[in-house]
Parts: C-alpha cells; structure tokens; sequence
C-alpha cells in the first residue's frame, strides 16, 4: 500500500527526533521557529565539524565550524601557484585583479571575508578601511608597518587591522580583537577579557568582531568560525537565520552587519550548499555570474575558508587560499589541499553612487632631522580610488615658509578612477628647531578638501674633527732612532667631514705655536659622523733621540671644514 507523501515526511521527523537531543530552553525565535532537538557533533576531520539542529517547523540546520590550520595541512604545504590570466570573457576566462591576499590570522574565514571587504574597499567603497596606511586604501598585502606578534604558545601571526585589530598597529592606542578574544589556535578557554574581567572593545573596524571568530562567547574556540546551512540545495537566507534565531552565530550574517556597521546596505545574504553536496546547490554557473558581476564569494571547504576570485571554463577556480600571497586554482566540485569544496557564503553591497575619492600618500609625513640650509624633497601621490573622475582644484601649502610646493601635477587637472597625481614638496629649514605646515587639497570629492599634515626640524649638523695619539714609541738600532705611533682622526660630530687634511709634525713642545717639523700630509675624502680613520706614523730621527720631542697632528690645518668646535684640532703625543 503506498503512503501517503505527509506520512512520510512525518516519519522522516520521528526517526531525525529520535537522533537528536533535546535543547535546553533559551531566547525563542520567531513563532515556528523553535528548536526542539539537536544531533552530535560530526567531526569530518580536524579542522571541520557539523550539528544538525531540528526546530518545531520539522526544517533542519546544519551548523558548520570551520577551524582551517594556520599553515597548509601535512602534505600540501607545496602547492602549485597560477598567476592571475587577464579577464577575457568571450574567451571563457574572467578574473577580478585587485583582490587582496592577506596570510591567515585570526581564522581563515575572517581573513576570506577581509580579502572580499579589501576588494570592495578599493573599488568603490571607501569607508571599508579608514585607518592611517596607504592613505586610507587598504594595501593587497600586509603593510610592513603593521608587523608581526607572538601568542603565549610562541606562535607568530601577521598583524591585519582589517581581519583583527591589535592595540598599536595602525595608529590603535585600545585593546582589540586580538587583545580581547585570542589564547592560542584551537584554545577554547575563556576569553582574555572574560577570564580578566575586564569591557571588551566596542566592535567598528575589524571583520572578525563581527563574524565572531575566535569568540568563546559563541562557541567558538580560536581560530574558528561558524555558519548555518539547509542541509539541501535551499540557500538559507540572512532574514531566514534571524527567523531562526541563529543570525547572532552565524558568520555569513556577520559579514553583513560589518557591511552595515560601515555604512554601506547588503542585497543578497545567505549561505548555501555548493551543486557537488546536494544536485541543485551552488553551481559553477552561479560562481561564474558572481566573478562577472565583479563580486568576489567566500567558499567554504570542509575545514578552510577560501575566496574565489576568477574562473575559466573549464571549472577551473582561481582564488586565494590564506597560506600565501600567490594564486592558485581548484576544480569546482573537488578539493583543494585535500579538503572538499562544501558550501558558499554570499554577502552582497548595493551598488556603491558613482563619487569620486581623493587618498593622499604618505599621510602624514614628517621630513625628520635636517641640516640648515640643505633641501630634501618628498612626492605625494593623489589617488582616485572612487568610481567618477576627480576634479583637483588649486591646492595650496600653509604654514612654516620653510616648506615650498616645488611640482605641481595635480592641481587644475581631473585624475580618473584609479589614476593619480602627484605634488613635490621641498623642506629646506633656515632655522634650528621644529616646523610645520599643512598641504590642502580641494576637490569635487564629497569630503574635500583633503588635508596633509607635513613636520620637520631644522638643526646645525657639523662635524667636529679631533685626534688621538696611541702606541707611540721610539726605537734605537745601530745608533739611528726611529719614531712610531698611531694618529685616529675622530668626527665626534653630527654631519660628515668632507676633504679631510691631517698634517704631522715633530714639535718641540706641546702647544700649538711651538716649534714643529712637519714629516708627512694625509688626506681623506670623507669622515662620517660617528666615524674615524686610523694612520700609522714612522719617521727617522736619525742620530737625534727623540724622547725630548712631541708628535703633532693638526687636523683641517687650513680649517676649510665648517665644524661646531674648531679649537680640538691640534693633538699631542709624547716620545717616551
């Protein structure tokens, strides 16, 4: 007798009730959206595991924890590199060139989600990334500036302001992410600001905050983040994970609010289940219209988080893969380093108003320590890193009268999206002591003008030359006397001595006018501050005995060197 389709469904339940557990009572969801029972932890290997979630609807979700290794697992640490082909559409071939390739810190899904904001960031979005490196464009690579840090473990992770923000990298001067939330990978202790009792930092720049990577909080131990899918092909939708009441976990809806937090609005948002786990998931098509769209998309693996950025026709995906700077490929519906290709997670922007944006580099810029009267010049570069032309309008420099714009190329000029400019100053201190001045740049960019901080400090660096006698002595052989010593010709100051001369005489006595024979000329083209040269002296006195007598040296005898002491010049060194 065949039963009807409800019976069975119904049976379907019962033998998923009977699997699962029951939930303890928490916040509740939306009305038929409770939770009611919740299976095992699937663990698919050690750095991906799943628990399925029944709720009153009779509708299942499955969480996924993702916890990709800092570094390739055991075998794929070699991993073939691709470089990125041109887009060529009609050729079946398309990449977005331009998206950044930051190293895994945090948690590989943060750092995926932070490649895609990057990207946004420079291409249309500028309020992604504010912070003071690359003039407020965030870099494709880890800014050198940024550095490294060490965990308890002695393990050692890029710093990335994006991904996870540290107290003082990138001019942060409070705890952050990392501050807050990291032990060690895989730690599921407590986190620092909770075991330490201490308010965690207010969330606004960091992706990962959002996504709540590495946050014990929600259940996720460092290193790991979380995402709710339809065990199906059914994408599950950001508004249906409020209605679950899930949305706060998952990290796909974390990327959304990141979005939102920076002002931007979200249009698609769901995870989905790729076409290789359930026919009629996520397919290569699908991926393809993403890459064509110019849309970056998070790819899930079972135990890594990875971002495709291009693809040709041959189901062949580019992407990035958190282990390096380079590109790489996999097929779409395999693996890659033995881990196989599971789900997507798709945020979506609205399509940003055509602005342009005005990004000056370097920003601020101070010109240092400098000598009177010595020109140094540094070039600023004016970047469009918005979607319209930008109109610069006549710029101008405030300020100390010591700083002088010495090339202009910008000003009266339209700079195209992604094209720059640039503008020479010259810093030239007539004066000791600090300066300032402020370059300012008017524009059609909605925040115009733009402004540059510019510092220096004039000084008078001179050198200052003097002698050391060392080792003299005298020597006696078959009646004749031999005269032996070391000179050093120090510069004690704070500028290199140019054309040094150093005369030697035999003298008399020890003061300056007193009687002296000069017995040799030595000459060097320069003496750094801080430096000295070293000149060995022999001279024959003959029958004389010298041991009444006087080595002279007297440095810059024609005193042509500028110094800041020109009194040290003249050394003495007794014969014995």
């Amino acid at each position: 007798m065949r039963r009807p389709v409800a019976a069975l469904i119904s049976l379907a339940v019962m033998s998923l009730l009977a699997a699962l557990s029951p939930l303890p009572v928490s916040a509740q969801p939306a009305p038929g959206k409770v939770p009611v029972s919740q299976g095992p932890v699937q663990r698919i290997n050690p750095y991906f595991s799943t628990q399925a979630t029944l709720y009153s609807d009779n509708s299942v979700l499955e969480r996924a924890e993702i916890n990709g290794p800092p570094k390739p697992p055991y075998g794929y640490h070699i991993r073939a590199t691709t470089p990125l082909p041109a887009p060529m559409q009609a050729a079946g071939v398309n990449t977005l060139p331009g998206v950044p390739a930051f190293q895994w810190v945090f948690g590989c899904s943060a750092v995926s989600a932070s490649m895609i904001a990057g990207y946004y960031d420079r291409t249309g979005f500028p309020n992604i990334y504010t912070g003071p490196t690359g003039g407020g464009v965030v870099p494709l690579t880890e800014d050198a500036g940024w550095g490294t840090w060490t965990d308890k473990t002695g393990d050692s992770y890029p710093n990335n302001p994006l991904i996870a923000s540290h107290m003082g990298v990138d001019g942060r001067t409070t705890l952050g992410s990392i501050d807050d939330y990291w032990i060690s990978y895989l730690s599921g202790r407590r986190d620092p600001y909770i075991s330490g009792r201490w308010t965690q930092h207010e969330w606004g720049d960091a992706v990962g905050d959002y996504m709540k990577t590495s946050q014990s909080a929600y259940n996720n131990v460092d290193g790991s983040t979380s995402f709710y899918y339809i065990n199906a092909a059914t994408p599950l939708t950001c508004a249906d994970m409020e209605g679950y009441g899930e949305a706060k976990l998952d990290g796909t809806y974390g990327r959304k609010l990141f979005y939102e937090a920076r002002g931007y609005t979200v249009t698609d948002c769901y995870t989905q289940m790729t076409d290789n786990v359930h026919a009629g998931g996520f397919s290569f098509a699908q991926f393809k219209a993403e890459i064509d769209a110019g849309r970056p998309v998070l790819l899930n693996l079972e135990g890594h988080s990875i971002v495709g950025l291009g693809y040709n026709d041959s189901n062949t995906v580019y992407l990035h893969d958190t282990w390096d700077s380079d590109e790489h490929t996999m097929t779409w519906g395999g693996s890659y380093s033995g881990m196989a290709l599971w789900g997507v997670s798709i945020v979506n922007l609205a399509s940003a108003a055509s602005a342009p944006n005005l990004s000056v580099s370097p920003n601020p810029y101070g010109f240092g320590i400098r000598n009177l009267n010595t020109t140094t010049t540094q070039t600023f570069t004016v970047s469009n890193t918005g979607t319209a032309p930008l109109a610069v309008g006549q710029l101008s420099l405030s300020g100390a009268a010591d700083f002088k714009v010495t090339t202009d190329n910008c000003s009266g000029t339209t700079v195209s999206p992604s094209a720059n400019c640039s503008v020479q100053v010259s810093f030239t201190p007539t004066l000791p002591g600090p300066q300032s001045a402020t370059l300012t740049i008017p524009s059609n960019d909605p925040d115009s003008p733009a402004s540059v901080s510019i510092t220096g400090e004039g000084t008078n660096l001179l050198p200052d030359l003097y002698g050391k006698w060392s080792k003299v002595s005298k020597i006696q052989k078959r009646g004749n006397y031999t005269v032996t010593g070391t000179l050093t010709t120090i510069n004690g100051g704070t500028a290199t001595a140019d054309n040094v001369t150093v005369n030697v005489y035999i003298s008399t006595d020890d003061t300056p006018s007193g009687n002296a024979t000069l017995i040799g000329t030595y000459k060097f083209a320069g003496i750094a501050a801080g430096a000295s040269r070293a000149t060995s002296i022999r001279y024959s006195t003959g029958t004389t005995d010298p041991g009444t007598l006087y080595l002279k040296a007297v440095i810059d005898p024609a005193n042509s060197v500028a110094e800041s002491d020109e009194s040290n010049n003249t050394a003495f060194g007794a014969i014995p």
